[in-house]
Protein backbone atom coordinates (compact mmCIF):
# COMPACT_ATOMS: atom_id res chain seq x y z
CA UNK A 1 0.00 0.00 0.00
CA UNK A 2 2.84 2.43 0.84
CA UNK A 3 4.57 1.79 -2.52
CA UNK A 4 1.31 2.52 -4.36
CA UNK A 5 0.87 5.81 -2.50
CA UNK A 6 4.47 6.75 -3.28
CA UNK A 7 3.93 6.18 -7.00
CA UNK A 8 0.72 8.23 -6.92
CA UNK A 9 2.56 11.11 -5.22
CA UNK A 10 5.44 11.23 -7.73
CA UNK A 11 3.74 13.40 -10.42
CA UNK A 12 2.72 16.32 -8.11
CA UNK A 13 6.13 16.15 -6.39
CA UNK A 14 7.87 16.43 -9.76
CA UNK A 15 5.67 19.40 -10.71
CA UNK A 16 6.50 21.18 -7.44
CA UNK A 17 10.25 20.55 -7.88
CA UNK A 18 10.18 22.03 -11.38
CA UNK A 19 8.19 24.99 -10.06
CA UNK A 20 10.81 25.50 -7.34
CA UNK A 21 13.62 25.64 -9.91
CA UNK A 22 11.66 28.08 -12.06
CA UNK A 23 10.99 30.24 -9.02
CA UNK A 24 14.71 30.45 -8.25
CA UNK A 25 15.44 31.52 -11.82
CA UNK A 26 12.65 34.12 -11.77
CA UNK A 27 13.82 35.51 -8.44
CA UNK A 28 17.36 35.95 -9.77
CA UNK A 29 16.04 37.65 -12.91
CA UNK A 30 13.76 39.95 -10.88
CA UNK A 31 16.67 40.88 -8.62
CA UNK A 32 18.80 41.81 -11.62
CA UNK A 33 15.92 43.86 -13.01
CA UNK A 34 15.42 45.68 -9.72
CA UNK A 35 19.16 46.35 -9.34
CA UNK A 36 19.35 47.69 -12.90
CA UNK A 37 16.36 49.97 -12.28
CA UNK A 38 17.93 51.13 -8.99
CA UNK A 39 21.20 51.98 -10.74
CA UNK A 40 19.33 54.06 -13.31
CA UNK A 41 17.30 55.88 -10.66
CA UNK A 42 20.37 56.51 -8.50
CA UNK A 43 22.16 58.05 -11.49
CA UNK A 44 19.18 60.32 -12.09
CA UNK A 45 18.95 61.37 -8.42
CA UNK A 46 22.72 61.93 -8.30
CA UNK A 47 22.56 64.23 -11.34
CA UNK A 48 19.65 66.09 -9.75
CA UNK A 49 21.64 66.76 -6.58
CA UNK A 50 24.74 67.79 -8.52
CA UNK A 51 22.61 70.01 -10.74
CA UNK A 52 21.20 71.76 -7.68
CA UNK A 53 24.72 72.13 -6.33
CA UNK A 54 26.14 73.53 -9.60
CA UNK A 55 23.20 75.91 -9.84
CA UNK A 56 24.38 77.83 -6.77
CA UNK A 57 28.10 77.03 -6.77
CA UNK A 58 29.02 80.33 -8.50
CA UNK A 59 27.36 82.54 -5.89
CA UNK A 60 30.05 82.34 -3.14
CA UNK A 61 32.68 83.21 -5.77
CA UNK A 62 30.66 86.19 -6.98
CA UNK A 63 30.04 87.48 -3.46
CA UNK A 64 33.68 87.04 -2.45
CA UNK A 65 34.80 89.27 -5.38
CA UNK A 66 32.03 91.86 -5.31
CA UNK A 67 33.00 94.97 -3.28
CA UNK A 68 29.33 95.71 -2.63
CA UNK A 69 29.25 92.61 -0.42
CA UNK A 70 32.82 92.66 0.92
CA UNK A 71 32.83 96.31 1.90
CA UNK A 72 31.81 95.26 5.40
CA UNK A 73 35.07 93.34 5.74
CA UNK A 74 37.09 96.47 5.09
CA UNK A 75 34.93 98.61 7.37
CA UNK A 76 34.73 95.94 10.10
CA UNK A 77 31.04 96.62 10.78
CA UNK A 78 27.58 95.99 9.16
CA UNK A 79 26.33 98.35 6.49
CA UNK A 80 22.83 98.77 5.08
CA UNK A 81 24.11 98.88 1.52
CA UNK A 82 25.77 95.46 1.82
CA UNK A 83 22.65 94.00 3.41
CA UNK A 84 20.45 95.39 0.64
CA UNK A 85 22.80 94.00 -2.01
CA UNK A 86 22.75 90.52 -0.49
CA UNK A 87 18.97 90.72 -0.16
CA UNK A 88 18.59 91.57 -3.85
CA UNK A 89 20.99 88.84 -5.02
CA UNK A 90 19.19 86.20 -2.89
CA UNK A 91 15.82 87.20 -4.34
CA UNK A 92 17.02 87.02 -7.95
CA UNK A 93 19.13 83.83 -7.59
CA UNK A 94 16.62 81.85 -5.54
CA UNK A 95 19.18 81.11 -2.82
CA UNK A 96 17.83 80.65 0.68
CA UNK A 97 20.41 82.83 2.48
CA UNK A 98 23.50 84.89 1.63
CA UNK A 99 25.84 86.27 4.29
CA UNK A 100 29.41 87.48 4.82
CA UNK A 101 31.55 86.76 7.91
CA UNK A 102 34.81 88.28 9.13
CA UNK A 103 37.89 86.27 10.11
CA UNK A 104 36.45 85.74 13.61
CA UNK A 105 33.28 84.12 12.20
CA UNK A 106 31.02 87.11 13.03
CA UNK A 107 28.31 87.82 10.41
CA UNK A 108 28.60 91.45 9.17
CA UNK A 109 26.02 91.30 6.35
CA UNK A 110 23.10 88.97 5.56
CA UNK A 111 20.22 88.77 3.09
CA UNK A 112 17.70 88.36 5.94
CA UNK A 113 18.86 91.48 7.76
CA UNK A 114 15.25 92.73 7.97
CA UNK A 115 13.95 89.56 9.75
CA UNK A 116 13.56 89.24 13.49
CA UNK A 117 15.95 86.26 13.43
CA UNK A 118 18.59 88.05 11.37
CA UNK A 119 21.99 86.41 10.93
CA UNK A 120 23.75 89.80 11.31
CA UNK A 121 25.85 89.80 14.45
CA UNK A 122 25.72 86.01 14.86
CA UNK A 123 28.94 83.99 15.10
CA UNK A 124 29.34 80.75 13.14
CA UNK A 125 33.02 80.18 13.72
CA UNK A 126 32.27 76.60 14.84
CA UNK A 127 30.98 75.58 11.40
CA UNK A 128 33.38 73.43 9.28
CA UNK A 129 32.60 75.41 6.08
CA UNK A 130 34.03 78.56 7.77
CA UNK A 131 37.37 76.92 8.61
CA UNK A 132 37.60 75.30 5.16
CA UNK A 133 37.13 78.69 3.48
CA UNK A 134 39.76 80.35 5.69
CA UNK A 135 42.19 77.74 4.39
CA UNK A 136 41.48 78.98 0.85
CA UNK A 137 39.29 76.07 -0.16
CA UNK A 138 35.67 75.71 -1.23
CA UNK A 139 33.50 74.69 1.73
CA UNK A 140 30.43 72.41 1.51
CA UNK A 141 28.42 71.46 4.57
CA UNK A 142 24.82 70.27 5.07
CA UNK A 143 23.40 71.26 8.45
CA UNK A 144 20.38 72.56 10.32
CA UNK A 145 20.58 76.35 10.65
CA UNK A 146 21.67 77.34 14.13
CA UNK A 147 19.58 80.54 14.10
CA UNK A 148 16.54 79.72 11.95
CA UNK A 149 16.48 75.97 12.63
CA UNK A 150 15.97 75.18 8.92
CA UNK A 151 18.20 72.61 7.15
CA UNK A 152 20.18 73.44 4.03
CA UNK A 153 23.44 73.07 2.09
CA UNK A 154 26.05 75.73 2.98
CA UNK A 155 28.59 76.71 0.28
CA UNK A 156 31.54 78.99 1.19
CA UNK A 157 34.64 80.66 -0.30
CA UNK A 158 37.27 83.03 1.19
CA UNK A 159 37.23 86.75 0.37
CA UNK A 160 39.33 87.68 -1.43
CA UNK A 161 39.42 84.44 -3.40
CA UNK A 162 43.20 84.41 -3.52
CA UNK A 163 45.72 85.57 -0.98
CA UNK A 164 45.21 86.15 2.75
CA UNK A 165 41.43 86.01 3.41
CA UNK A 166 39.69 88.88 5.20
CA UNK A 167 36.50 86.92 5.64
CA UNK A 168 34.18 84.28 4.20
CA UNK A 169 31.21 84.52 1.79
CA UNK A 170 28.49 81.91 2.39
CA UNK A 171 25.43 80.76 0.40
CA UNK A 172 22.74 78.53 1.96
CA UNK A 173 20.72 76.37 -0.49
CA UNK A 174 17.31 75.03 0.53
CA UNK A 175 17.17 71.32 -0.39
CA UNK A 176 13.54 70.86 0.70
CA UNK A 177 12.09 71.21 -2.87
CA UNK A 178 14.39 68.39 -3.97
CA UNK A 179 13.23 66.24 -1.06
CA UNK A 180 9.57 66.96 -1.86
CA UNK A 181 10.15 65.89 -5.46
CA UNK A 182 11.53 62.58 -4.18
CA UNK A 183 8.46 62.03 -2.00
CA UNK A 184 6.06 62.76 -4.88
CA UNK A 185 7.86 60.20 -7.04
CA UNK A 186 6.63 57.43 -4.72
CA UNK A 187 10.07 55.83 -4.45
CA UNK A 188 12.14 55.16 -1.33
CA UNK A 189 15.36 57.14 -1.65
CA UNK A 190 17.56 58.97 0.86
CA UNK A 191 21.01 60.55 1.18
CA UNK A 192 23.53 60.10 4.00
CA UNK A 193 26.67 62.04 4.87
CA UNK A 194 30.17 60.76 5.60
CA UNK A 195 29.16 59.92 9.18
CA UNK A 196 26.21 57.81 8.03
CA UNK A 197 23.53 60.35 9.07
CA UNK A 198 20.48 60.54 6.81
CA UNK A 199 19.69 64.21 6.07
CA UNK A 200 17.54 63.97 2.90
CA UNK A 201 14.82 61.32 2.56
CA UNK A 202 11.61 60.71 0.65
CA UNK A 203 10.24 59.23 3.92
CA UNK A 204 10.19 62.16 6.35
CA UNK A 205 10.37 59.91 9.47
CA UNK A 206 13.77 58.61 8.34
CA UNK A 207 15.38 62.06 8.29
CA UNK A 208 18.18 62.51 10.89
CA UNK A 209 18.46 58.79 11.60
CA UNK A 210 21.66 56.83 11.02
CA UNK A 211 22.68 53.86 8.93
CA UNK A 212 24.14 52.27 12.06
CA UNK A 213 24.91 53.20 15.66
CA UNK A 214 27.38 56.10 15.61
CA UNK A 215 30.39 56.19 17.91
CA UNK A 216 30.81 58.62 20.79
CA UNK A 217 33.58 60.45 18.91
CA UNK A 218 31.31 61.06 15.93
CA UNK A 219 28.51 62.25 18.21
CA UNK A 220 30.92 64.65 19.90
CA UNK A 221 32.02 65.99 16.51
CA UNK A 222 28.42 66.52 15.35
CA UNK A 223 27.56 68.20 18.64
CA UNK A 224 30.57 70.52 18.41
CA UNK A 225 29.60 71.71 14.90
CA UNK A 226 25.87 71.82 15.79
CA UNK A 227 25.28 70.12 12.46
CA UNK A 228 21.95 68.48 13.36
CA UNK A 229 20.89 70.56 16.38
CA UNK A 230 19.45 68.32 19.09
CA UNK A 231 18.32 65.41 16.89
CA UNK A 232 18.70 62.02 18.70
CA UNK A 233 20.34 60.33 15.64
CA UNK A 234 18.91 56.87 16.30
CA UNK A 235 19.74 53.95 14.00
CA UNK A 236 17.32 53.32 11.13
CA UNK A 237 17.67 49.54 11.43
CA UNK A 238 18.93 47.13 14.06
CA UNK A 239 21.36 45.75 11.48
CA UNK A 240 23.81 48.20 9.84
CA UNK A 241 22.78 49.02 6.26
CA UNK A 242 26.31 49.33 4.84
CA UNK A 243 26.55 47.57 1.49
CA UNK A 244 24.02 44.87 2.32
CA UNK A 245 21.68 44.03 -0.54
CA UNK A 246 18.74 43.09 1.70
CA UNK A 247 17.84 45.30 4.67
CA UNK A 248 14.93 45.46 7.11
CA UNK A 249 13.56 48.84 8.18
CA UNK A 250 10.55 49.26 10.51
CA UNK A 251 9.63 45.63 10.07
CA UNK A 252 9.67 45.72 6.24
CA UNK A 253 12.32 44.12 4.02
CA UNK A 254 13.88 46.00 1.07
CA UNK A 255 16.34 45.42 -1.76
CA UNK A 256 19.13 47.99 -1.16
CA UNK A 257 21.36 49.76 -3.70
CA UNK A 258 23.61 52.80 -3.19
CA UNK A 259 25.78 55.25 -5.16
CA UNK A 260 28.35 57.94 -4.23
CA UNK A 261 27.83 61.66 -4.89
CA UNK A 262 31.49 62.44 -5.53
CA UNK A 263 31.75 66.22 -5.27
CA UNK A 264 29.82 66.40 -2.01
CA UNK A 265 30.99 63.17 -0.34
CA UNK A 266 27.41 61.98 0.14
CA UNK A 267 25.92 58.52 -0.45
CA UNK A 268 22.55 57.96 -2.16
CA UNK A 269 20.46 54.94 -1.16
CA UNK A 270 17.60 53.43 -3.16
CA UNK A 271 15.26 50.86 -1.55
CA UNK A 272 12.78 48.61 -3.34
CA UNK A 273 10.32 46.43 -1.39
CA UNK A 274 11.47 42.83 -1.52
CA UNK A 275 8.04 41.85 -2.85
CA UNK A 276 8.95 43.35 -6.22
CA UNK A 277 11.77 40.82 -6.59
CA UNK A 278 9.22 38.03 -6.17
CA UNK A 279 6.19 39.30 -8.04
CA UNK A 280 6.69 36.84 -10.93
CA UNK A 281 6.92 33.73 -8.76
CA UNK A 282 3.25 33.63 -7.79
CA UNK A 283 1.98 32.65 -11.26
CA UNK A 284 4.48 29.79 -11.26
CA UNK A 285 3.36 28.51 -7.87
CA UNK A 286 -0.30 29.03 -8.82
CA UNK A 287 0.22 26.98 -11.99
CA UNK A 288 2.07 24.22 -10.13
CA UNK A 289 -0.57 24.03 -7.40
CA UNK A 290 -3.35 24.12 -10.02
CA UNK A 291 -1.81 21.19 -11.90
CA UNK A 292 -1.42 19.27 -8.66
CA UNK A 293 -5.05 19.91 -7.76
CA UNK A 294 -6.20 18.76 -11.21
CA UNK A 295 -4.17 15.60 -10.72
CA UNK A 296 -5.78 14.93 -7.35
CA UNK A 297 -9.25 15.65 -8.80
CA UNK A 298 -8.58 13.01 -11.43
CA UNK A 299 -7.59 10.58 -8.70
CA UNK A 300 -10.79 11.37 -6.81
CA UNK A 301 -12.87 10.75 -9.94
CA UNK A 302 -11.19 7.41 -10.40
CA UNK A 303 -11.72 6.65 -6.74
CA UNK A 304 -15.42 7.52 -7.15
CA UNK A 305 -15.79 4.94 -9.86
CA UNK A 306 -14.28 2.32 -7.61
CA UNK A 307 -16.63 3.33 -4.81
CA UNK A 308 -19.67 3.04 -7.09
CA UNK A 309 -18.71 -0.51 -7.94
CA UNK A 310 -18.27 -1.22 -4.25
CA UNK A 311 -21.69 0.31 -3.58
CA UNK A 312 -23.26 -2.15 -6.01
CA UNK A 313 -21.72 -4.98 -4.04
CA UNK A 314 -23.04 -3.48 -0.82
CA UNK A 315 -26.57 -3.36 -2.17
CA UNK A 316 -26.31 -7.04 -2.93
CA UNK A 317 -25.43 -7.64 0.70
CA UNK A 318 -28.21 -5.44 2.09
CA UNK A 319 -30.41 -8.42 2.82
CA UNK A 320 -27.76 -9.87 5.07
CA UNK A 321 -27.43 -6.51 6.80
CA UNK A 322 -31.16 -6.40 7.53
CA UNK A 323 -30.91 -9.79 9.18
CA UNK A 324 -27.94 -8.59 11.17
CA UNK A 325 -29.94 -5.52 12.22
CA UNK A 326 -32.69 -7.74 13.57
CA UNK A 327 -30.16 -9.64 15.62
CA UNK A 328 -28.88 -6.34 16.99
CA UNK A 329 -32.41 -5.37 18.03
CA UNK A 330 -32.68 -8.65 19.93
CA UNK A 331 -29.35 -7.95 21.63
CA UNK A 332 -30.52 -4.48 22.64
CA UNK A 333 -33.59 -5.97 24.31
CA UNK A 334 -31.35 -8.41 26.14
CA UNK A 335 -29.06 -5.59 27.28
CA UNK A 336 -32.05 -3.67 28.64
CA UNK A 337 -33.08 -6.70 30.67
CA UNK A 338 -29.52 -7.03 32.03
CA UNK A 339 -29.47 -3.31 32.89
CA UNK A 340 -32.68 -3.71 34.89
CA UNK A 341 -31.11 -6.53 36.86
CA UNK A 342 -28.00 -4.37 37.37
CA UNK A 343 -30.09 -1.52 38.80
CA UNK A 344 -31.68 -3.94 41.25
CA UNK A 345 -28.25 -5.19 42.27
CA UNK A 346 -27.07 -1.59 42.75
CA UNK A 347 -30.05 -0.92 45.01
CA UNK A 348 -29.07 -3.90 47.18
CA UNK A 349 -25.47 -2.66 47.17
CA UNK A 350 -26.55 0.79 48.36
CA UNK A 351 -28.40 -0.79 51.33
CA UNK A 352 -25.29 -2.84 52.11
CA UNK A 353 -23.17 0.33 51.96
CA UNK A 354 -25.45 2.07 54.46
CA UNK A 355 -25.15 -0.91 56.81
CA UNK A 356 -21.35 -0.80 56.41
CA UNK A 357 -21.37 2.91 57.25
CA UNK A 358 -23.33 2.18 60.43
CA UNK A 359 -20.79 -0.53 61.33
CA UNK A 360 -17.90 1.87 60.68
CA UNK A 361 -19.47 4.52 62.87
CA UNK A 362 -20.00 1.98 65.66
CA UNK A 363 -16.41 0.87 65.43
CA UNK A 364 -15.29 4.52 65.51
CA UNK A 365 -17.36 5.19 68.63
CA UNK A 366 -15.84 2.16 70.35
CA UNK A 367 -12.34 3.18 69.29
CA UNK A 368 -12.63 6.77 70.47
CA UNK A 369 -14.30 5.87 73.80
CA UNK A 370 -11.71 3.20 74.68
CA UNK A 371 -9.03 5.88 75.15
CA UNK A 372 -10.82 7.98 77.81
CA UNK A 373 -12.18 4.75 79.40
CA UNK A 374 -8.63 3.51 79.92
CA UNK A 375 -7.72 6.80 81.54
CA UNK A 376 -10.92 6.61 83.61
CA UNK A 377 -9.92 3.19 84.97
CA UNK A 378 -6.52 4.59 85.94
CA UNK A 379 -8.05 7.53 87.84
CA UNK A 380 -10.59 5.22 89.60
CA UNK A 381 -7.81 2.89 90.71
CA UNK A 382 -5.77 5.84 91.91
CA UNK A 383 -8.76 7.25 93.83
CA UNK A 384 -9.20 3.93 95.65
CA UNK A 385 -5.55 3.88 96.70
CA UNK A 386 -5.67 7.49 97.84
CA UNK A 387 -8.92 6.74 99.74
CA UNK A 388 -7.30 3.79 101.51
CA UNK A 389 -4.38 5.98 102.53
CA UNK A 390 -6.72 8.79 103.61
CA UNK A 391 -5.35 11.27 101.08
CA UNK A 392 -8.61 13.16 100.55
CA UNK A 393 -7.17 16.06 98.42
CA UNK A 394 -5.71 13.53 95.96
CA UNK A 395 -9.07 11.73 95.84
CA UNK A 396 -10.79 15.04 95.04
CA UNK A 397 -8.28 15.74 92.27
CA UNK A 398 -8.92 12.31 90.76
CA UNK A 399 -12.69 12.84 90.99
CA UNK A 400 -12.28 16.11 89.12
CA UNK A 401 -10.31 14.30 86.40
CA UNK A 402 -13.01 11.58 86.29
CA UNK A 403 -15.71 14.23 85.93
CA UNK A 404 -13.68 15.89 83.12
CA UNK A 405 -13.29 12.54 81.35
CA UNK A 406 -16.99 11.73 81.51
CA UNK A 407 -17.73 15.18 80.11
CA UNK A 408 -15.20 14.49 77.35
CA UNK A 409 -16.82 11.09 76.59
CA UNK A 410 -20.22 12.74 76.26
CA UNK A 411 -18.75 15.40 73.97
CA UNK A 412 -16.96 12.76 71.88
CA UNK A 413 -20.23 10.93 71.39
CA UNK A 414 -21.78 14.11 69.99
CA UNK A 415 -18.73 14.72 67.80
CA UNK A 416 -18.83 11.21 66.34
CA UNK A 417 -22.51 11.67 65.52
CA UNK A 418 -21.42 14.61 63.37
CA UNK A 419 -18.50 12.68 61.78
CA UNK A 420 -19.96 13.28 58.31
CA UNK A 421 -20.68 16.98 59.08
CA UNK A 422 -17.48 18.32 60.66
CA UNK A 423 -18.31 21.98 59.98
CA UNK A 424 -20.77 21.95 62.91
CA UNK A 425 -17.96 21.60 65.51
CA UNK A 426 -17.51 24.51 67.93
CA UNK A 427 -14.67 26.90 67.01
CA UNK A 428 -13.03 29.07 69.66
CA UNK A 429 -9.73 30.77 70.49
CA UNK A 430 -7.62 28.39 72.60
CA UNK A 431 -4.02 28.00 73.73
CA UNK A 432 -2.62 24.97 71.89
CA UNK A 433 -0.45 24.21 74.92
CA UNK A 434 -3.61 23.48 76.95
CA UNK A 435 -4.79 21.02 74.29
CA UNK A 436 -1.37 19.32 74.38
CA UNK A 437 -1.47 19.08 78.20
CA UNK A 438 -4.99 17.60 78.15
CA UNK A 439 -3.98 15.05 75.51
CA UNK A 440 -0.88 14.12 77.56
CA UNK A 441 -3.02 13.37 80.62
CA UNK A 442 -5.30 11.06 78.63
CA UNK A 443 -2.42 9.23 76.94
CA UNK A 444 -0.25 9.10 80.10
CA UNK A 445 -1.41 5.62 81.10
CA UNK A 446 -0.29 4.11 77.79
CA UNK A 447 3.25 5.50 78.24
CA UNK A 448 3.44 4.15 81.83
CA UNK A 449 2.20 0.73 80.77
CA UNK A 450 4.67 0.47 77.88
CA UNK A 451 7.60 2.06 79.75
CA UNK A 452 8.04 4.79 77.12
CA UNK A 453 9.40 8.27 77.93
CA UNK A 454 7.47 11.30 76.66
CA UNK A 455 9.22 14.65 76.04
CA UNK A 456 7.00 17.68 75.50
CA UNK A 457 9.07 20.47 73.98
CA UNK A 458 6.86 23.53 74.07
CA UNK A 459 7.59 27.23 73.59
CA UNK A 460 7.63 29.54 76.57
CA UNK A 461 4.85 31.88 75.34
CA UNK A 462 1.22 31.00 74.55
CA UNK A 463 0.20 29.39 71.25
CA UNK A 464 -3.21 30.97 70.65
CA UNK A 465 -5.16 29.92 67.56
CA UNK A 466 -8.78 29.77 66.48
CA UNK A 467 -9.84 26.10 66.21
CA UNK A 468 -11.97 23.29 67.72
CA UNK A 469 -10.06 22.26 70.90
CA UNK A 470 -11.71 18.83 71.40
CA UNK A 471 -10.90 17.79 67.86
CA UNK A 472 -7.31 18.95 68.27
CA UNK A 473 -7.09 16.88 71.49
CA UNK A 474 -8.49 13.82 69.64
CA UNK A 475 -5.74 14.06 67.02
CA UNK A 476 -3.01 14.60 69.61
CA UNK A 477 -4.20 11.66 71.79
CA UNK A 478 -4.20 9.36 68.74
CA UNK A 479 -0.70 10.50 67.69
CA UNK A 480 0.71 10.13 71.24
CA UNK A 481 -0.79 6.65 71.76
CA UNK A 482 0.39 5.50 68.33
CA UNK A 483 3.87 6.83 69.14
CA UNK A 484 3.87 4.98 72.48
CA UNK A 485 2.81 1.72 70.79
CA UNK A 486 5.57 2.07 68.19
CA UNK A 487 8.32 3.10 70.68
CA UNK A 488 7.38 0.28 73.10
CA UNK A 489 9.21 -2.17 70.83
CA UNK A 490 12.51 -0.27 71.19
CA UNK A 491 14.97 -0.81 74.02
CA UNK A 492 14.85 2.81 75.14
CA UNK A 493 11.39 3.84 73.91
CA UNK A 494 10.95 7.57 73.54
CA UNK A 495 8.35 9.92 72.02
CA UNK A 496 9.09 13.63 71.41
CA UNK A 497 6.35 16.21 70.83
CA UNK A 498 7.60 19.53 69.41
CA UNK A 499 5.84 22.69 68.22
CA UNK A 500 7.11 25.04 65.53
CA UNK A 501 5.68 28.04 63.64
CA UNK A 502 6.10 28.00 59.86
CA UNK A 503 4.75 31.16 58.23
CA UNK A 504 1.03 31.37 58.99
CA UNK A 505 0.82 27.79 60.32
CA UNK A 506 1.69 25.96 63.54
CA UNK A 507 3.17 22.48 63.10
CA UNK A 508 3.00 19.87 65.91
CA UNK A 509 5.45 17.02 65.26
CA UNK A 510 5.21 13.71 67.18
CA UNK A 511 8.34 11.56 66.67
CA UNK A 512 9.13 8.07 67.99
CA UNK A 513 12.14 5.78 67.78
CA UNK A 514 10.14 2.72 66.81
CA UNK A 515 10.28 0.67 63.64
CA UNK A 516 8.76 3.43 61.49
CA UNK A 517 6.26 3.16 58.65
CA UNK A 518 7.38 1.27 55.53
CA UNK A 519 7.40 3.29 52.30
CA UNK A 520 4.73 1.13 50.64
CA UNK A 521 2.34 1.66 53.59
CA UNK A 522 2.61 5.46 53.95
CA UNK A 523 -0.21 6.08 51.48
CA UNK A 524 -2.49 3.47 53.10
CA UNK A 525 -1.90 4.32 56.74
CA UNK A 526 -4.66 6.96 56.75
CA UNK A 527 -7.24 4.63 55.16
CA UNK A 528 -10.16 3.50 57.40
CA UNK A 529 -9.67 0.08 59.09
CA UNK A 530 -6.05 -0.16 57.95
CA UNK A 531 -3.82 -1.10 60.90
CA UNK A 532 -0.47 -2.66 61.63
CA UNK A 533 -1.34 -3.28 65.33
CA UNK A 534 -2.41 -6.89 64.98
CA UNK A 535 -1.11 -7.77 68.42
CA UNK A 536 -3.09 -5.21 70.44
CA UNK A 537 -6.32 -5.39 68.43
CA UNK A 538 -6.21 -1.94 66.78
CA UNK A 539 -9.22 -1.15 64.57
CA UNK A 540 -7.38 1.12 62.10
CA UNK A 541 -9.69 4.11 62.66
CA UNK A 542 -7.49 6.41 64.76
CA UNK A 543 -5.33 7.84 61.99
CA UNK A 544 -8.25 7.89 59.53
CA UNK A 545 -10.36 9.96 61.93
CA UNK A 546 -7.36 12.17 62.76
CA UNK A 547 -6.67 12.82 59.08
CA UNK A 548 -10.34 13.73 58.56
CA UNK A 549 -10.30 16.06 61.56
CA UNK A 550 -7.06 17.79 60.43
CA UNK A 551 -8.59 18.43 56.99
CA UNK A 552 -11.82 19.78 58.56
CA UNK A 553 -9.77 22.19 60.69
CA UNK A 554 -8.09 23.57 57.57
CA UNK A 555 -4.79 21.79 58.25
CA UNK A 556 -3.14 18.52 57.29
CA UNK A 557 -1.65 15.34 58.74
CA UNK A 558 1.46 13.78 57.22
CA UNK A 559 3.98 11.08 58.07
CA UNK A 560 7.68 10.89 57.25
CA UNK A 561 10.73 8.96 58.52
CA UNK A 562 13.13 10.49 61.06
CA UNK A 563 16.83 10.13 61.88
CA UNK A 564 16.24 7.39 64.51
CA UNK A 565 14.50 5.12 61.99
CA UNK A 566 11.09 5.77 63.50
CA UNK A 567 8.16 7.79 62.25
CA UNK A 568 7.35 11.50 62.59
CA UNK A 569 3.75 12.67 62.25
CA UNK A 570 3.29 16.35 61.30
CA UNK A 571 -0.01 17.90 62.46
CA UNK A 572 -0.36 21.31 60.75
CA UNK A 573 -2.93 23.91 61.89
CA UNK A 574 -3.59 27.31 60.30
CA UNK A 575 -2.64 30.29 62.48
CA UNK A 576 -2.75 33.52 60.39
CA UNK A 577 -1.00 36.49 61.99
CA UNK A 578 -4.05 38.72 61.56
CA UNK A 579 -6.52 36.36 63.25
CA UNK A 580 -4.41 34.65 65.92
CA UNK A 581 -2.72 36.43 68.79
CA UNK A 582 0.25 34.07 69.02
CA UNK A 583 3.60 34.95 70.59
CA UNK A 584 6.80 34.45 68.58
CA UNK A 585 8.15 30.95 69.11
CA UNK A 586 11.49 30.93 70.95
CA UNK A 587 14.32 28.43 70.76
CA UNK A 588 14.09 27.62 74.49
CA UNK A 589 11.83 24.59 75.22
CA UNK A 590 10.53 22.98 78.36
CA UNK A 591 10.78 19.21 78.89
CA UNK A 592 7.81 17.85 80.86
CA UNK A 593 8.05 14.38 82.45
CA UNK A 594 4.87 12.32 83.25
CA UNK A 595 3.85 12.60 86.90
CA UNK A 596 4.11 9.47 89.07
CA UNK A 597 0.96 8.08 90.67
Amino acid sequence: MSTRLLLLALPPVAVLLIASLLVQLMVERDRETVDQKAAERLTLYRQTILGEYEKYRYLPYMLARDPRATVVLNMGRPTESANRFLEEVAEKSGADLLFVMNRQGRTLAASNWRDELSLVGQSYAYRPYFHTALKGKEGQFFAIGATLGEPGLFLSLPSPVSGEPDGVAVVKVDMEPLEQAWAKGGETVFASDANGVIFLASVSDWRYRTLQEVSDDVRSQITATRQYADQPLTALSQNPLGNEKVVTVDGRTYRHNSAQVGLLGWTLHFLVPIEETRKNIWPIWASAIGLSLLYFVGLLIQRGRVLRRASALLRQESQGLRELNQRLVDEVDERRRVEEELRNAQSHLARSSRLAAVGQMSAAVAHELNQPLAALRMFVAGARKFLESGNVPAVEDNLKEIDSLQHRMATLTQELKRFARPAESRIEVVDLKNCITAAEKIARSRFEEDGVNLDLRLPVGPLNLETAPLKVEQVLVNLLRNGADSAAKAEDGKVILEVDRQGESIVVSVSDNGAGVPTDLREKIFDPFFTTKLSNGGLGLGLSISDRIAEDLGGSLQVKPNATGGATFLFTLPAPEGAVRAATLEAETAVLEPEAE
